[in-house]
C-alpha cells in the first residue's frame, strides 16, 4: 500500500512534526488533513493566477506568468506536485470533489479575466476548461512519470498544445 492509503495519523504526525496526540487534536481523521492539505495548496495557486492576472494586461501574458509560477512552484515542491496531480485522483469522494471545485473556480477565474479583457461566448468557455484540463494532465503525466524537476520547462510545450484550445481574444 502507498500514496494516499498508506497515510496513518501516526505517519502524518511525524511528517509534519507533531506527536500523534497533537495530530489527532487538530485532524479527526488522515483524510480530513488531507482535504485541508489540498484546499491550501489549491487557494495557493490560485492566488498565484489571480496575481498573474493582476500584473499582466493581456490574458494570454497573465495566462503564461500563471503557467510559468504554476510550473516553477511544482518543481520546486515535488510532494505538493505529486498529491495535487497524482495522488488526489486516488483519494475519497470528498477529496476529489474538492479538486473539481478547485478547477471549476480556475474556470471561472479565467473566465472572468478574459470577459474583462474582450467579448467571449460560451465557446470560450469550453476552449477555457479544454485548456484547464489539457494543463492539469499534461502536470500529472509528467509527475506520474517522475519528471517533477523539468516542470518548469513544461511551459513551451503546454503553450504549443494550448493554441488548439485557448480563445482568441477580440
Amino acid at each position: 500500500m502507498d500514496g494516499v492509503d498508506a497515510l496513518t495519523p501516526d505517519r502524518l504526525a511525524s511528517g509534519v512534526g507533531l506527536s500523534p496526540a497533537e495530530f489527532r487534536a487538530h485532524y479527526s481523521s488522515p483524510q480530513r488533513c488531507l482535504q485541508a492539505t489540498y484546499d491550501e495548496v489549491s487557494r495557493s495557486i490560485y492566488d498565484d493566477f489571480v496575481g498573474a492576472f493582476a500584473a499582466k494586461s493581456d490574458w494570454r501574458d497573465a495566462l503564461r506568468l500563471a503557467r510559468d509560477t504554476l510550473l516553477d512552484r511544482m518543481a520546486a515542491r515535488p510532494h505538493e506536485a505529486r498529491f495535487c496531480f497524482v495522488e488526489v485522483m486516488r483519494g475519497d469522494h470528498e477529496l476529489l470533489r474538492r479538486r473539481d471545485a478547485s478547477r471549476r473556480r480556475l474556470v471561472a477565474l479565467l473566465m472572468s479575466e478574459l470577459a474583462r479583457r474582450c467579448d467571449q461566448s460560451e465557446l470560450f468557455r469550453m476552449q477555457v476548461e479544454l485548456l484547464v484540463g489539457a494543463g492539469f494532465r499534461a502536470i500529472s503525466g509528467a509527475v506520474e512519470e517522475g519528471d517533477v524537476a523539468e516542470l518548469a520547462e513544461l511551459g513551451p510545450e503546454l503553450e504549443s498544445r494550448a493554441l488548439v484550445f485557448a480563445p482568441v481574444p477580440a
